[in-house]
């Protein structure tokens, strides 16, 4: 007979078990969530609970369950607590503050994609197609599928993201996908409501948003560029540089300039001595108290040696720290929230991030993930894109994913990556090429150039570092750089 302390926090019955648990349940050391399902915690008010563990939770009940109708578009539960599924097997389960209505359907498909708890997000053609069904709310539930208005709303806000260029992908992909859900008639319905809003100057009429604002909504799109990371970085080997016994002099020069050239690379740039004149002696330059205040708080979180070699080991202590080094590195501005996570949409150039509502699901989607790689390097490369893709933050999120990055690193005892300001554009193009096309490749491997620079750079001695460091062009910002065909080079 199994015993309850080997059970995880969250599980079903089986034979072996159903004596223990039933003893359990008398004693109260756990709880009954739904047929089958218990869960060890007995503190978490049970709506929480399962809001936090919705997609386990459903992994757990179904085999193989795909997202569906609204479900699928929006990523989470709708105002009602309705959450909408095709499975296999399986029957409707109701659960403190939530509903789980399936249907049986088409299995997954080769574009949608698994999450780490087991759960297909559907490709968002499949998805579009399935919701051109029409369906109606009921007094018990929300209707199924969107509405007209509310394909329109999705369909405008997808080309406001991805172009005309995007979306006229989208569309070459429905009668595929159609025939392969034996849904010919639907497919031919949204090929023509896609080509009324391509065909009209990108305009639609004015229409009511009223998608529904699910509390676990995640980023699909941003799932699918992690999952491909996590795989990439799976079968990567890489480069064994471990560092020395903790100097204490060493650590603060090397964290110097680690401080240094985050904020730098930001556009928070400083003079060297007045670098060090800011950190060490607290002279503050005439009119940048606030980028001082920030370049001081960076340098207090990645110069603690014990906080840079213990990452979180759960989501809920993933979150904390981001929000508390958050709080720290934007310590002088006030104006941009510091240790919250944003209200407002933010964008680099054209390309949109995360958008606010679905910050929390989609960084504990890329959690789960974070947690199961082994290894600095691989750890350190998939949180620093995580949050740099998520971009939880008003402001700061480079520093934070770069934060993140090598204290995944220092954890395993391995040489962190430094980005000097000469390295900037190509640390940026490859980021961008991972963002947008999914460049596995170009992202390792700049990062796995940035550690391997760092760790052959002498952090000693303050003048010998500076010396290496110019000798390196590190210090070269990349149109100089450019202008003179140079580039960061290792040091001899």
């Amino acid at each position: 007979m199994q015993s309850l302390k080997n059970l995880p926090e969250l599980f079903t019955t089986s034979p072996s078990s159903r004596q223990i648990i039933s003893y359990a349940l008398k004693t109260n050391r756990v709880r009954w969530l739904a047929r089958g399902l218990y869960t060890k915690d007995i503190d978490t008010p049970l709506k929480d609970y399962v809001r936090r563990h919705l997609w386990e939770i459903v992994s757990k009940l179904y085999s193989e369950p795909v997202l569906d109708g609204r479900t699928a578009l929006q990523n989470g539960p709708a105002n009602d607590g309705c959450i909408f599924l095709v499975t296999s097997t399986g029957r409707d389960t109701v659960l403190p503050g939530l509903t789980i209505h399936v249907r049986r359907g088409h299995a997954p498909l080769s574009d949608d994609t698994r999450t780490r708890k087991g759960v297909y997000i559907p490709s968002p053609t499949r998805a579009l197609i399935e919701n051109m069904v029409p369906s109606r709310a009921s007094s018990r539930r929300v209707a199924r599928t969107y509405n007209q208005d509310e394909l329109e709303a999705y369909l405008e806000a997808y080309l406001e993201r991805y172009g005309e260029d995007g979306l006229s992908r989208l569309r070459g992909q429905v009668s595929a996908v159609g025939q392969q859900l034996g849904m010919t008639q639907e497919a031919e319905k949204l090929d023509q409501l896609i080509g009324a809003l391509l065909g009209a100057n990108n305009v639609l009429p004015e229409v009511a948003r009223r998608t529904d604002k699910g509390e676990t909504r995640i980023d699909a799109d941003r799932v699918v560029l992690f999952e491909k990371l996590f795989t990439a970085l799976h079968e990567f080997i890489p480069s064994d540089r471990p560092v020395s016994a903790i100097n204490p002099a060493k650590n603060e020069l090397s964290a110097f300039y680690e401080a240094y050239f985050s904020n730098f690379i930001e556009g928070i740039k400083f003079d060297v001595e007045e670098a060090r004149d800011i950190i060490f002696t607290n002279k503050i330059p005439e009119g940048r108290l606030e980028d001082a205040k920030g370049l001081f708080g960076t340098w207090q979180v990645v110069s603690g040696a014990a906080h840079m070699s213990s990452p979180p080991t759960s989501f809920d202590a993933f979150i904390r720290q981001l929000r508390t080094d958050h709080a720290s590195v934007m310590q002088g501005h006030s104006g941009k929230n510091p240790g919250v996570f944003k209200a407002k949409a933010n964008m680099a150039g054209d390309y949109v991030f995360v958008s606010p509502e679905k910050v929390t699901g989609t960084l504990e989607e890329g959690f789960a993930m974070l947690d199961e790689l082994k290894g600095g390097f691989r750890r350190g490369v998939f949180a620093m894109f995580l949050i740099s893709e998520v971009h939880p933050f008003d402001d700061g999120n480079g520093r934070m994913a770069r934060i993140a990055m090598n204290r995944e690193m220092s954890a395993d005892n391995q040489s962190r990556a430094i980005i000097p300001p000469v390295f900037r554009d190509t640390y940026f193009a490859g980021l961008r090429s991972m963002s947008r096309v999914g460049n596995t490749a170009a992202l390792i491997r700049m990062l796995d150039f940035a550690q391997l620079w760092t760790s052959e750079v002498l952090w000693q001695d303050w003048a010998e570092t500076r010396s290496i460091l110019e000798a390196c062009n590190a210090f070269l910002e990349p149109e100089e750089a450019n202008e003179h065909y140079l580039r960061l080079e290792r040091p001899r």
